[in-house]
């Protein structure tokens, strides 16, 4: 769990713990990806357990990791500390609003003072809970954090052990990399989505992910690049059929 050199975890362990949710259950990748700041091993050790069942934690012991995750990919809610050892986790928050991150941050921390809660949620926190705290209360808060979360969830697809997020344009490998998709290839990997055991001619796929002056080759130009993109068993062609939606393992 942590670097023996300096008592931190290390981005291997990340992609090792992303990697081993896909190939454990790929459904995982259909979670809620939280990160988690927290310095103090045992408590942040005690809270990813916790949270393991329902999101797909990433745990991170200093800023700077949250930083660069933050820049590797997107989060649907994280959770920051605010006494780290390299920074205020207000600072770290305060950053990823003037960059535009919209990721919804409750803070959880020991700080908690009128005037230290006032400046958390001033400071563009969506929520804040002090230490010690209730599970159950942390639990409910973040289900709150992520009302709407419920709803994009019904249009993200699992397939093998990749992911599908069509109200992003997003693929999502097993080890948890996003890949942006355009919106004529997420079209038409919905549609496939949808019917994931139906054998799409070519003119099925025309008339249903793509604008009526499309030609026939369009589709297996989309095809191409979506594989390209992903992994090429993300759909597999059906000799003298068309296309059918794949299940890809690693």
């Amino acid at each position: 769990m942590a670097d023996s050199r300096n008592g931190t975890r290390t981005m291997t362990d990340d992609a090792q713990q992303m990697t081993s949710y896909a190939l454990n259950d790929p459904a995982k990748l259909l979670q809620p990806r939280l990160l988690l700041l927290e310095d103090d091993e045992r408590l942040g050790q005690i809270t990813k357990e916790l949270l393991d069942d329902d999101y797909r934690v990433e745990w991170v012991t200093s800023g700077a990791q949250a930083k660069s995750r933050f820049a590797a990919g997107s989060f649907d809610v994280a959770i920051v500390d605010r006494r780290l050892p390299d920074m205020d986790g207000l600072e770290l928050v305060r950053s990823l609003r003037a960059s535009g991150v919209t990721t919804p941050v409750l803070i959880l921390t020991a700080l908690g003072a009128v005037e230290d809660i006032v400046d958390g949620l001033n400071g563009g926190a969506n929520d804040y809970l002090t230490k010690p705290f209730s599970f159950k209360e942390l639990d409910a808060r973040l289900r709150a954090m992520l009302r709407g979360y419920d709803a994009e969830r019904g249009d993200s697809y699992g397939i093998g052990d990749w992911a599908f997020h069509a109200h992003t344009a997003m693929a999502e490998s097993p080890q948890g990399d996003l890949v942006p998709l355009t919106a004529a290839e997420a079209a038409l990997l919905k549609v496939m989505c949808d019917s994931p055991d139906h054998v799409f001619s070519r003119a099925e796929l025309l008339g249903t992910a793509f604008r009526p002056d499309a030609v026939e080759g369009t589709v297996d130009t989309y095809v191409s690049y979506i594989r390209q993109k992903t992994t090429r068993d993300i759909i597999l062609t059906v000799r003298g059929k068309g296309y059918v939606l794949g299940r890809p393992e690693q």
